[in-house]
């Protein structure tokens, strides 16, 4: 049975970002097949309000894409800001030091449920898509509230229920292949306001319209494949989830809903 609660198993979670490749896979999906043809990392980037003199601090950074927007930035360029960008991964790690070579930031393989600063050390800290990972939420939000500033704010972006994730559950439920209903996601777009509460005094949520239009079914299929939480999904249903979504493709496109957005989470 495929087990969903691997979103937030450490060892499954380590095999996963042992290296870029499931994560390329995935964003190669989005890039293709996306609607809003914004882009999600764009769009999360132009929310940021980034100070002249700083400090910020990304958590679960993988191959630090978003960053590629700030450093083609002339006038964010000329800001003294103190900039590190961190993972859990240390295959991440060396992939954003070799992607930013020379450039002036610090990067760091760091755990959000043991952050290695001191408190109110950061203005402004973000964690994106990567929260649902978290075995202890609490404690890692916790983490993050103490080594923010008092005025600081906590940018996280998240995936919701009512997405692309429903929309698979829904296909395996009809296809009766087995997976254990039980689990959920430890944060989403539905739960994360409550959760943000308990440590920060205002939360926004801001929601970015997207969805996914696929010709070609075989690269859903190996964005399912390459999914943390799917990895117990025999290979002998390719081709029955295949058959299964090219019966469904309406002029000749696989329409697939996606739920996205994110939280700013501080206090002043």
């Amino acid at each position: 049975m495929i087990d969903i609660e691997n979103m937030s198993n450490r060892d499954v979670i380590e095999e996963q970002y042992k290296n870029t490749d499931n994560l390329t896979l995935r964003k190669s999906l989005h890039d293709k097949y996306s609607v809003n043809k914004m882009g999600f990392q764009k769009w999360m980037f132009q929310q940021y309000p980034f100070r002249k003199k700083g400090r910020v601090l990304e958590l679960g950074s993988g191959r630090g894409e978003l960053w590629s927007y700030y450093f083609e930035d002339d006038t964010l360029q000329s800001y003294e800001m103190e900039l590190t960008l961190s993972d859990f991964s240390e295959a991440m790690v060396d992939c954003i030091r070799n992607r930013f070579s020379g450039r002036n930031l610090s990067v760091k393989k760091i755990d959000i449920l043991d952050i290695p600063f001191q408190e109110g050390t950061f203005d402004l800290i973000i964690a994106n898509s990567m929260l649902y990972h978290v075995r202890d939420i609490d404690r890692g939000l916790s983490e993050v509230r103490r080594v923010l500033k008092r005025d600081g704010l906590f940018y996280c972006s998240t995936l919701g229920t009512n997405g692309m994730m429903q929309y698979l559950y829904h296909a395996l439920d009809e296809l009766g292949i087995p997976y254990s209903h039980g689990s959920h996601l430890s944060f989403t777009l539905q739960n994360g306001m409550e959760l943000l509460k308990k440590q920060f005094g205002k939360v926004e949520r801001r929601d970015y319209e997207d969805a996914l239009e696929i010709d070609n079914v075989e690269d859903y299929i190996s964005y399912i494949y390459s999914m943390a939480s799917l990895q117990g999904l025999d290979e002998k249903y390719h081709d029955v989830l295949r058959n299964y979504f090219d019966a469904r493709k309406v002029n000749g496109y696989l329409h697939v809903p996606k739920e996205y957005g994110m939280f700013v989470a501080g206090d002043a």
